[in-house]
Formats: structure tokens, sequence, C-alpha cells
């Protein structure tokens, strides 16, 4: 039998945990499922080698009067949703292995107002083994809660014979890219990213030679990894932004602007 203190715990974490639309009776309002879906990218993201991988994969629940009034199935909204949570990944740091994605599907066990998010823990290639140990801490698949029947105040209920899916990040035969990069007084040029690893930086050996003198000689490199374009700082002195953010490792994609002192690099859909 809980103590009497678990009791009172217990209670204040339901209270806190409700959107206040479910306080005060009113609409479900997207800002709620917004901090619903960070707060499940908090809880599953997973730690490797010091970087952390954030889901990309989320399904919402909500009460059907709620659905019906915000009407998710024209796509915007798990459209906004979906770039809103790439937007916190990036502020936060984490890493990004597809861009995320939300299903949200009406229930009729959930109270209006309030809302279960569900994410899938991402799905990491496998670590190298050293000395027959495997140095990763390899995400493992979760049992999916499934809302309980008998009111959103009971115990969750598990069900051990339907595992919440996993989506691995897809990896196309080819990835097609272009840098467009601007320099001080310098014309704009344009490069093919298809394969490997291009250097950017001040010094000549680079891949990418940038006549800026706020860029370091070893500024940072683009390349292809998990089938994504990926930016990495090489610990420059001041730093490498990404569409205003401060970013020392980070997904790419269309429409991206790095920024490498007074030089920019935006990234263009290849042909």
């Amino acid at each position: 039998m809980a103590s009497p203190l678990a009791a009172v715990e217990r209670f204040f974490e339901r209270l806190f945990e409700r959107p206040a639309a479910r306080l005060f009776q009113a609409r479900l309002e997207p800002v709620q499922i917004q901090r619903g879906l960070e707060r499940a990218m908090e809880a599953e993201r997973t730690i490797r080698a010091r970087q952390a991988y954030a889901p990309t994969s989320y399904r919402v629940l909500i009460n059907s009067t709620d659905h019906a009034a915000l009407d998710p199935g024209n796509g915007s909204l798990k459209l906004d949703l979906g770039e809103s949570l790439r937007v916190y990944a990036r502020s936060h740091g984490y890493m990004l292995l597809a861009r995320p994605t939300v299903e949200i599907e009406p229930s009729t066990v959930i109270p209006q107002g309030d809302i279960r998010v569900f994410a899938a823990p991402p799905v990491l290639p496998p670590a190298p083994v050293v000395n027959g140990h495997d140095r990763s801490s390899r995400p493992q698949t979760v049992p999916a809660e499934r809302p309980n029947e008998a009111g959103a105040d009971a115990e969750p209920v598990f069900d051990m014979g339907q595992v919440t899916a996993v989506y691995a990040a897809p990896t196309p035969s080819t990835l097609s890219a272009v840098m467009a990069i601007r320099s001080p007084g310098q014309q704009v040029e344009r490069i093919d990213v298809r394969r490997g690893n291009i250097r950017l930086g001040r010094s000549l050996d680079n891949d990418v030679v940038l006549a800026d003198e706020r860029v370091s000689r070893h500024h940072g490199q683009i390349g292809v990894r998990h089938g994504m374009l990926v930016y990495t700082d090489l610990r420059s002195t001041n730093g490498s932004y990404l569409n205003n953010g401060p970013v020392t490792e980070i997904a790419l994609g269309p429409g991206d602007v790095l920024q490498l002192g007074s030089s920019t690099i935006t990234i263009e859909s290849g042909t």
C-alpha cells in the first residue's frame, strides 16, 4: 500500500502535468501539444559518445472533440509541430537522424483538454566493439502505452503484445545537395555535395577556402552521415551558427544557412 506522502506526490504530479485547458475547461491549444512533444523528446533522447540523439517519430492521442476542433487532418498542424521539434532540438544541441514527424489521433478515452504523447527512441547504427564490449548505450525498444479505460488518473496500461514502432532514418543510395558560399567581397560559389567530407576554413589546405579573417584556419566540415548532411564545428574560435543559433554538430536540410565568421553557406537541393 502506498504511503500517504507518495499519494500526495502522485496527486501533484498529475495536477501539474495536465494542460491548463483541462483545468479551466478551455479548448486544447496547439502550444500544449508542442510542450508535450518537447517533454517526450527530452525523455526519450539517447546519449552516445557525449552526443544527444533525439527521437524523430511521435504519436499524439487527444480527445475526439479536441481532434475535430484542431482538424489535424489538413496536415499543416502536424508539419508545424514537426518543425517546432526540429528548432527545439537544434537549440539544445540534439542530433536528429531525420526530420521529426508527428501523428495526431483521436481517442474516446482521453479526457477533453488532455493529451498523451509517445516518442520512438532514435535507432542508432551499431557502435564499434572494443575488446568484446559494446561502448555505446543502445536505445531499447519500449512497450507502447495505451490509455486505461478506467480513467485518466489510473495507472497506465502497457500492452506487451504491441510495441512502439521504431523508424530508422532512411538512407538514400545517393545524397545530393549544393552549398551556396558567400564570403565578403567574393562572388557566390556553388559546390555540389555528394559524398565524403568537405573541410571549410581560412587555411589553403581546406576543401573550401574562405577568405574571411573571422573564420578559423580549420573552422568546420560538412559530410554525409546516416544518409543526411551533417555539419561539425572543428573547435573554431568564433563558433558556428545555423539559422542564427550556435551549433557544434547538426543535421542540415535545404534552406538552412550556416554562418562562419562573416561568411554564409546556404544549403540548396541538388539536381
